[in-house]
């Protein structure tokens, strides 16, 4: 009773800080201030996690919706600031987070034109200064990133037209000049294949080679979202994959790419969740979600495994300290089993684990065998000797069975028979 006494102040304690939190936060939301809100959360999450203490489900479930509003917020923020690369970031941490939460693919579509219609601002300068290749060279920049945007497109033709007018001697002099770009050959070949089925559309060899122009700038793609993927960045990844795709289509493999990419980044959600609930005490929940991971993952597998016996450790400590609170009690018996429970789960150690469950041994044992003896004594008609070993069985184990009881009747007994005499 006296530890539940100070349990309950703590408690409320911990209840009103929360609430205080979660209001203190709500208004920094209502005034659009996304990091402060989310701020005061992070601050009181520390507080309760500080020396091993554990989130009130509140307070995680306000965090968990304003981190996902701060994203929101933070690509928002970033793609009215030019920052697009930046944005795509924070989405990408929303969409492992929450993939359907409302508003990622506009913003994601909003970036990608921003991005896509800097590049093609950026062709149109050069094409004014009558920089052909770099124009050209900006406008393919600006149409990987959005397939067909018109402004880019547009762009092209621009080029196409500038430079169809010029003399056969100084238009071979410009393809030459782009030939010379080891990085730009395959915008090259679009470049001349387009040319050729722009004045004679019935050309296939011309439709072969500007297929396997836009093939070779898909792998491309392809190869940098793998490059991404192998540093973790999933997210990243998953974009470049889905840029591919909508620059070819048919490319091999592009679907498992993305799949593969999909599941890593349900993963990394169930990940995250699952280190919450570990911190929240949820153990049973911790081990569903990692187990799913587990399945779905290929790249976090090792970093899984880790959180599962970091899981299971932590699941063990809760429950030594269960046994120790027991301990403290002076329920003893209940103390044991537990421990017992743990050392058999634990064969190499916890914690002192063995050491307690000596200790707690020699105690109960001492006082089952001061208690056989007491009732042998109080059988035998012996009240005071009967009494000294009841004695001696609760100074080994305080309270068990019903000691008090028995002490304080012999007590009786012994006195009433003294006045008797």
């Amino acid at each position: 009773m006296m530890h539940l006494r100070l349990l309950l102040p703590a408690f409320l304690l911990t209840a009103c800080a929360t609430n205080s939190a979660i209001e203190e936060s709500r208004a920094y939301a209502a005034l659009d201030d996304r990091p402060h809100a989310l701020e005061v959360l992070e601050k009181a999450r520390r507080e309760q996690l500080a020396n091993g203490g554990v989130v009130d489900p509140e307070l995680e479930a306000a965090h968990a919706s304003a981190l996902k509003q701060y994203l929101r917020w933070r690509a928002r923020h970033d793609i009215f600031e030019e920052r697009e690369d930046d944005a795509l970031v924070a989405l990408s941490r929303l969409e492992a987070l929450d993939p359907a939460y409302p508003g990622i693919a506009a913003l994601r579509e909003r970036a990608n034109e921003k991005r896509a219609r800097r590049q093609a601002g950026r062709g149109d300068e050069l094409l004014l200064r009558k920089e052909f290749a770099e124009a050209l060279k900006a406008y393919a920049a600006s149409l990987q990133i959005w397939p067909n945007y018109p402004a880019a497109v547009d762009g092209v033709q621009r080029v196409k037209e500038a430079t169809g007018g010029m003399s056969a001697r100084a238009q071979q002099q410009f393809l030459e000049a782009v030939r010379k770009l080891p990085e730009f050959r395959y915008i090259e070949v679009q470049w001349h294949a387009a040319n050729v089925l722009h004045n004679a559309p019935e050309r296939g060899d011309a439709k072969d080679i500007l297929k396997k122009a836009v093939r070779e700038n898909a792998n491309q793609i392809v190869a940098r979202g793998i490059e991404c993927e192998r540093e973790g960045k999933f997210g990243a990844a998953l974009v470049q994959f889905r840029s591919a795709k909508k620059l070819d289509a048919e490319l091999p493999g592009i679907d498992e790419h993305i799949t593969r990419m999909e599941k890593e980044l349900k993963a990394v959600g169930l990940i995250d969740r699952a280190e919450v609930t570990i911190r929240s005490g949820r153990f049973a929940e911790s081990r569903e979600l990692l187990a799913e991971a587990f399945e779905l993952s290929i790249a976090l597998r090792g970093n899984i495994s880790e959180l599962m016996i970091e899981c299971k450790r932590a699941d063990a400590m809760a429950r030594f300290q269960v046994a120790r609170d027991l301990e403290v009690l002076g329920k003893k018996a209940e103390a044991l089993a537990a421990f017992e429970a743990l050392a058999q789960e634990w064969p190499t150690g916890l914690d002192d684990e063995v050491a307690r469950i000596a200790g707690l041994r020699v105690d109960i044992e001492g006082a089952t065998k001061e208690w056989a003896a007491a009732e042998a004594a109080e059988a035998a008609g012996d009240l005071p000797k009967a009494l000294e070993h009841y004695l001696d069985s609760e100074r080994f184990y305080a309270g068990w069975k019903d000691g008090k009881e028995r002490i304080a009747r012999l007590r009786a007994a012994i006195a009433a028979g003294g006045a008797g005499g």
